[in-house]
C-alpha cells in the first residue's frame, strides 16, 4: 500500500458514515465485555488482563476522537468498576478509591488520546493538502500522480494540457485573474472527465503545474470528452464567465509504464505538438528518439561554431513595385561533420531554450554583415534580415553587441530583425524599450509568420514594427480560396493604415505575384523567384536576375 493510499484512508475515516461508526463502537464495547469476562474468569482485576481494556479505550480515541475515547473510557471503567472483584477466587471486592481512580484514568486517557490523534490527523491532512494538492484548484498535483498506485487498463490514456498564455495573463491582468481563469477551466475538465470515472476513489484530473493539467481517460472517450470541454469553454466565453480562450497544446500517452514515465512521454508529445503548431500529438517512441537526438545536437553547437560547420543561405525579397531585389533573409544552415546537412527545425528550437542562442545569434549577425559587405564589391546593395527569438531583445548582451557594431561603423541601417509572432513576450515594456533603442541605431523590425500565433494585435499595438510578413499558409491558397484572399487583402489594408509595409512569404506562382500586386502588397518572397541560396550561389543568381530584369 503506497503513502497516498494510507493518508487517504486515514483522512477518509473522518468522513465515514454514522452507521459504520456505530457498528465499530458497538464492536469495541463487545470486546470490552469479552475482556471483562476474561478478567473475572482469570481471578479479577489483580491480573494483567485489565490493561487490554485500556488498549480498547485508546483505540476508541484514535477512531472516534476525544468524545468516543471518553465514552469507551466510561464503559471500560464501569465494567471494571464496583461490581468487579479484586480477587474473584476469594470474592474480595475492590476499594472504592481503586476502581474510582481507574474509572477517571480511563476516561482521561480516552479523551486525550482522541484529542492527540485528531490533532495528528489534522496535521497529516494539512501536509497532504500542501504537498499533494495544488492550492489554487485543490486538485491533486504532479507528486500525487507520480506516487499513486494505479492499476491501468489497456485503454487508459493520460493527456497533459498546457495553457500557453497563462503567464502572459498574469503579466497583463494580475495573478488573481489568472488563478480565477485556471480554476474555471479546471472545473470544466473535472465536471466532464470525473463523471466517467471507473475507479471511484481515484481522481481523473490533476493540476501538474500552474499552467498545466493532466487528465486520465479511456481511449474510447477521447474525442467526445475533449469536444465537450472545448464546447463548454466556448459557452463560458459567450456567457462572459471566461474572457479568454486559452491557447493550448496537448500531449497524450498510453499508460503502459511507470506514472513518472507516463507524464514524461505525454510532455514529449505536447512539446512536439507545440513545435508543429498542432492541437495535440500522441506519444510514440520515435518522438523520444527525435527529442534525444535534437538534444544531443544542441550540445554540439560550441564545436560546430569553432569548426565552422554553420553557413548562411540567403532568400531574396522582391519589391513588387520596382521588381528589384531590395533585401535578403539570412537563414542558418548546418553541415555537420558526421551527419551531413541538418535541417534548422531539428536544432534551432532547442538552441532557443539555452544560452547558446546568444552565441549563435552573434555568429549569424557577424557573418551576415561580413557577407553583405563583400556583396558590395559585386555591385549588390541589399538589406539583410535575421530571425531572432523575441526573448533575446530582453537580454542586454545582444543590445550591447549591436551597439558595438555601430561603433565599428558597420551599416546597421541595412539590418532588419525578424521576430516570430508566436514568441512569448515576458515583459512588453522591456522588449519595447529594447526595440526603440535599436531602431534609433537604424535597425528595422518585422513581425514574421503573421497569422500563426495568438497575439497579433497586441504585438502590433505594443511593438514598433516596420514590416509584417504574412505567413505562407495564407499565401499558398490565395489563388483558389476566396476567404483567404479577403483575409490577405484586409491584412494588407490594416497594416498600411498602421504605417507598416507587407511582405508575402511562400510565393510560388506568377498568378500569386499578380494578385499580391493588385492588392498593394509591398514585397514578395518565395520559390517563384528562387530557393534560399548559399553566398556564392546567391551572387550568381542575382546577376542573372538583374540581367533578366533589364
Amino acid at each position: 500500500m503506497d503513502l497516498i493510499t494510507i493518508i487517504e484512508k486515514i483522512i477518509s475515516w473522518k468522513k465515514t458514515s454514522i452507521f459504520r461508526k456505530i457498528l465499530l463502537i458497538a464492536l469495541m464495547v463487545s470486546i470490552q465485555l469479552f475482556i471483562t469476562f476474561m478478567i473475572y474468569s482469570s481471578g479479577g482485576t489483580k491480573t494483567a488482563f485489565a490493561y487490554f481494556v485500556l488498549l480498547i479505550v485508546i483505540l476508541g480515541g484514535c477512531f472516534f476522537g476525544p468524545i468516543g475515547g471518553a465514552f469507551l473510557g466510561i464503559t471500560g471503567g464501569f465494567f471494571l468498576g464496583p461490581f468487579m472483584p479484586a480477587d474473584a477466587t476469594l470474592m474480595v471486592m475492590q476499594e472504592t478509591f481503586d476502581w474510582g481512580f481507574r474509572f477517571i484514568f480511563y476516561v482521561v486517557v480516552g479523551f486525550f488520546s482522541g484529542k492527540g490523534i485528531r490533532y495528528l490527523l489534522d496535521i497529516i491532512e494539512n501536509l497532504s493538502s500542501a504537498t499533494l494538492y495544488q492550492p489554487i484548484t485543490n486538485l491533486p498535483n504532479k507528486k500525487y500522480f507520480e506516487k499513486m498506485d494505479m492499476k491501468w487498463d489497456y485503454h487508459d490514456r493520460v493527456a497533459v494540457i498546457k495553457f500557453e498564455e497563462y503567464y502572459k495573463m498574469i503579466e497583463s491582468y494580475g495573478e488573481d485573474y489568472a488563478n480565477d481563469f485556471i480554476k474555471k477551466i479546471s472545473s470544466i475538465f473535472v465536471e466532464i472527465f470525473n463523471d466517467d470515472r471507473r475507479i471511484a476513489d481515484r481522481p481523473n484530473v490533476f493540476h501538474l503545474d500552474e499552467d498545466k493539467l493532466a487528465v486520465v481517460f479511456s481511449e474510447l472517450e477521447t474525442k467526445d470528452n475533449f469536444k465537450n470541454v472545448f464546447k463548454r469553454i466556448y459557452r463560458s466565453i459567450k456567457s462572459k464567465e471566461l474572457n479568454h480562450f486559452p491557447g493550448v497544446f496537448i500531449g497524450i500517452s498510453e499508460c503502459n509504464e511507470s506514472n513518472t514515465k507516463i507524464i514524461q512521454n505525454a510532455e514529449t508529445a505536447r512539446r512536439s505538438a507545440r513545435k508543429d503548431l498542432k492541437l495535440y500529438k500522441i506519444y510514440s517512441p520515435k518522438l523520444s528518439e527525435k527529442s534525444n537526438e535534437n538534444f544531443d545536437l544542441s550540445m554540439e553547437i560550441p564545436r560546430a561554431l569553432n569548426e565552422r560547420q554553420f553557413f548562411l543561405c540567403y532568400h531574396p525579397k522582391i519589391n513588387l513595385r520596382s521588381g528589384e531585389v531590395e533585401g535578403i533573409e539570412a537563414l542558418i544552415r548546418w553541415n555537420h561533420a558526421e551527419r551531413g546537412f541538418i535541417a534548422p527545425d531539428n536544432f534551432i528550437p532547442h538552441i532557443e531554450k539555452t544560452s547558446m542562442i546568444n552565441k549563435v545569434t552573434e555568429w549569424v549577425l557577424k557573418t551576415s554583415f561580413s557577407e553583405i559587405k563583400n556583396m558590395e564589391s559585386e555591385n549588390i546593395d541589399v538589406n539583410v534580415s535575421v530571425n531572432i527569438p523575441l526573448k533575446i531583445l530582453e537580454n542586454p548582451i545582444i543590445v550591447r553587441y549591436l551597439k558595438s557594431y555601430k561603433k565599428k561603423q558597420l551599416p546597421l541601417q541595412k539590418l532588419e530583425l525578424e521576430i516570430l509572432e508566436r514568441d512569448n513576450v515576458e515583459d512588453f515594456e522591456i522588449t519595447a524599450s529594447a526595440v526603440k533603442t535599436l531602431k534609433k541605431m537604424g535597425i528595422s523590425f518585422s513581425l514574421d509568420d503573421y497569422g500563426t500565433g495568438y497575439s497579433t494585435l497586441s504585438y502590433m499595438q505594443n511593438l514598433p514594427f516596420d514590416k509584417i510578413k504574412i505567413d505562407r499558409m495564407f499565401i499558398k491558397d490565395i489563388e483558389t480560396n476566396g476567404n483567404t484572399r479577403e483575409i490577405v487583402r484586409s491584412t494588407i489594408g490594416i497594416v498600411h493604415i498602421l504605417g507598416m509595409e507587407v511582405v508575402a512569404e511562400g510565393v510560388e506562382t506568377k498568378e500569386t505575384v499578380e494578385i499580391l500586386k493588385n492588392m498593394g502588397c509591398d514585397y514578395a518572397q518565395g520559390y517563384y523567384y528562387t530557393k534560399p541560396l548559399a553566398y556564392r550561389e546567391f551572387i550568381d543568381w542575382h546577376k542573372k536576375y538583374k540581367a533578366s530584369e533589364v
